[in-house]
C-alpha cells in the first residue's frame, strides 16, 4: 500500500511527468549546475556528469532512498527536460512528505508551476496516500511564496536561519496542506 510506485506518467496540459532516466543526465546536470536555480536550493548543486549518473542511479533504486520520489517534467510540445518535481522526506507511517521541484530558469515565468502543482497534489493525496503535503521554501523566493498560497497551503511557520547557501544563511518559510483542506 505504501511502496515506492514503479513508474509514473501523467500530464497536463503542456507538461508530461515521467520517470527520470539516465538519457537525462545532461539536462539533469543543466539543471542542477545553473546558479539561478541554485539560488533558492539547500544543496550545491552538481559539479560533473558523474555526480548527476550518481544522483540519477539514487533514485532509480528505491532501495537506497525510499523516502524521495523525483521525475522529470517535460515540454509536451519539444520533448525539452525542463526540471524535476516530486516527494522527499516521506514518512510512510505518518502519511506526510514534502513536495518540491526545480525548473530551469529559461522556463521560469510561463506558469508551468502553477500548471504542475495540482496534480502533484493530487498524486500525493491520492497516490501515497499522504494525510499531509508540505513545502519549504526561502522567504526571499516570492514565486513560490505565492504559488504555494494560491492553492491554499497554510503557512505553518519561519525556520530561522535554516539554510545554508553561499551567500550565508537564509529564513525558510513552512507551508502545509491537508488532505481534508480545499484543493
Amino acid at each position: 500500500m505504501f511502496g515506492v510506485p514503479n513508474s509514473i506518467n501523467f500530464e497536463t496540459k503542456r507538461l508530461m511527468v515521467r520517470d527520470i532516466e539516465m538519457s537525462d543526465k545532461e539536462e539533469i546536470y543543466a539543471l542542477y549546475s545553473d546558479p539561478n536555480v541554485m539560488q533558492f536550493d539547500n544543496s550545491s548543486g552538481f559539479q560533473s556528469l558523474e555526480e548527476t549518473e550518481q544522483f540519477i542511479a539514487q533514485i532509480q533504486n528505491p532501495y537506497v532512498d525510499d523516502g524521495s520520489i523525483r521525475w522529470a517534467i517535460v515540454q509536451k510540445q519539444t520533448g525539452d527536460l525542463i526540471g524535476t518535481c516530486g516527494f522527499r522526506n516521506w514518512d510512510r507511517h505518518s502519511q506526510h512528505a514534502e513536495i518540491g521541484g526545480n525548473i530551469s530558469s529559461k522556463y521560469w515565468r510561463k506558469g508551468y508551476a502553477t500548471e504542475l502543482l495540482p496534480k502533484l497534489i493530487e498524486y500525493g493525496f491520492n497516490h501515497l496516500q499522504l494525510n499531509k503535503i508540505h513545502a519549504y521554501t526561502l522567504t526571499k523566493n516570492k514565486a513560490v511564496l505565492r504559488l504555494l498560497k494560491n492553492y491554499n497551503f497554510k503557512k505553518e511557520g519561519i525556520l530561522r536561519q535554516y539554510y545554508r547557501l553561499d551567500q550565508g544563511y537564509e529564513d525558510v518559510v513552512i507551508f502545509g496542506k491537508l488532505k481534508s483542506d480545499e484543493w
